[in-house]
């Protein structure tokens, strides 16, 4: 039989089970690196803890910031993105010349809407015998009493009052012309000697078609035309007023104006 004896000292110590667990506690806590700022800090308390935390949040957000972060570029806005900044002046010098060509053909449009009847002729015109002063061109409606041999159904018609200049004799024949070149009405031939017409004996004299139109709408429709107008045409011949020797004169749109 073999004999053992221990050594000095004290008995051997067998731990108990909550004794381990205090250990695996100890153990985690030291491995813990929040844990040792918990047990460093003079408070002890969770303010230290929140604080490194929202520093560190702070850190990461930083991060992602961009360092050029400024003021937005317009090519990256919303309404232009996928543009890039060529497209962009390209499309606004696009919008640009459209608007410019809506404005030039609204100033066109309405500036045609005149009552002006000299148009490129420059009075006073010399012709051969006879020397026009000025000619105001309008439109005026029929009146049964005073105006004879006018068509049937007409109720606005074109007519003139032409103003001499000091000049020999001689005759003029007027026609009315609508916007088809056609002439309408009868031809109007008047006499003039020494400035004045024989007819009135004046130097002015007044003289109308014997065609026009038929209804308001029509002469409405023709404030508003642009290139379609009436012309007046006149004729130049001598004292003889029978004779067929009439030159081309003065040819020039009839005014929508109305009185």
């Amino acid at each position: 039989m073999q004999i053992f004896y221990a050594t000095t000292g004290s008995p051997p110590r067998f731990s108990t089970g909550q004794e381990r667990t205090e250990q695996l506690e100890l153990g985690s806590a030291r491995m813990d690196p929040l844990a040792d700022m918990e047990s460093n800090s003079p408070a002890g308390g969770e303010t230290n803890i929140s604080k490194a935390r929202a520093e560190e949040d702070a850190v990461v957000s930083g991060k992602d910031e961009s360092p050029d972060s400024g003021p937005l570029d317009p090519a990256s806005s919303s309404g232009f993105k996928g543009f890039s900044t060529r497209e962009i002046i390209w499309l606004s010098s696009l919008a640009l010349a459209i608007t410019l060509i809506g404005v030039f053909a609204l100033r066109l449009f309405f500036g045609n809407i005149t009552t002006s009847t000299s148009e490129n002729v420059d009075f006073p015109v010399k012709g051969e015998h006879l020397i026009i002063e000025k000619i105001e061109t309008y439109w005026r409606k029929v009146n049964p009493e005073s105006d004879r041999g006018v068509q049937l159904g007409t109720k606005f018609i074109p007519a003139a009052r032409i103003t001499l200049k000091s000049s020999g004799s001689g005759s003029l024949r007027f026609l009315f012309e609508n916007p088809k070149g056609e002439l309408i009405g009868d031809s109007v031939t008047i006499t003039a000697s020494g400035g004045n017409f024989l007819d009135s004996e004046q130097p002015s004299t007044d003289i109308r078609a014997t065609g026009g139109f038929k209804d308001l709408g029509d002469y409405n429709e023709y404030l508003t035309e642009q290139v379609r107008l009436w012309k007046l045409v006149v004729l130049e011949g001598g004292p003889d007023s029978e004779s067929a020797a009439f030159t081309p004169f003065i040819r020039m749109p009839i005014s929508p104006k109305r009185r």
